[in-house]
């Protein structure tokens, strides 16, 4: 046998559009707070390192006006210089230092890395360390290096795309030339912690105005240089 009264139909549908009425008006509220979250953002394609007399070197690489539709005009506004620290934390934090918005790097490709930076044992440990610690940079993102920065760097006028996302369909278009898996920022983090693997990262070069990569640049995994 049954004890208490049963809610009557009416009372039953009013307490369910109440509760649909609730649910809709928190989605509001949230997708508000989500857009004006969105107007304080930037949304950086491709980070930079490098190290050069003493200092480590560090900048963003946001689309240019060309490469963005009317929409994205503001975005392709932003500009800030090539920063530099004593070590890579100091060199990214003096770098958001100059931005309007915060860097949102969600949208992040690549990780372009100088030559110097990774001859440089201790500011290239440092960094990696730096990288591991911090939630800032997707661990999915592909990790390359160059001789030159700045001459990798002056060939953007010339892509169809970003930087970052013009080297990361690069990348993956000539992989399968290379004989090997491209190498991710999360791969080199877990490699970190065993020491057991040499990765080749993507070597690239700039030939008569073009990016080329024509080698690799071995990280020995297994050298105490991660210590």
């Amino acid at each position: 046998m049954m004890h208490g009264r049963m809610a009557a139909p009416k009372q039953v549908c009013r307490k369910r559009i109440a509760a649909v009425l609730a649910v809709l008006l928190l989605a509001l509220q949230l997708a508000g707070c989500s857009a004006t979250e969105l107007e304080n953002r930037c949304f950086p394609m491709l980070a930079v390192a490098d190290y050069r007399v003493g200092l480590v070197e560090f900048c963003f690489g946001f689309p240019v006006l060309s490469q963005k539709s009317e929409t994205d005009v503001e975005e392709s506004k932003v500009q800030a210089a090539m920063a530099q620290g004593g070590d890579f934390a100091s060199a990214v934090s003096n770098y958001d230092k100059q931005l309007d918005k915060k860097a949102d790097c969600n949208h992040l490709k690549v990780l372009l890395i100088g030559q110097e930076m990774m001859e440089e044992s201790g500011a290239c440990a440092d960094m990696f360390r730096a990288l591991r610690e911090s939630e800032q940079f997707p661990r999915n993102i592909y990790v390359c290096v160059t001789r030159d920065v700045a001459e990798l760097l002056e060939t953007e006028g010339t892509l169809p795309t970003d930087m970052g996302s013009y080297l990361q369909t690069y990348l993956q278009n000539h992989e399968k030339e290379h004989g090997g898996k491209l190498v991710t920022l999360g791969s080199i983090l877990d490699e970190r912690e065993n020491h057991s693997k040499v990765l080749h990262l993507p070597y690239l070069t700039v030939e008569d105005g073009s990016i080329l990569w024509d080698a690799e640049w071995d990280l020995d995994m297994r050298q105490q240089f991660f210590e």
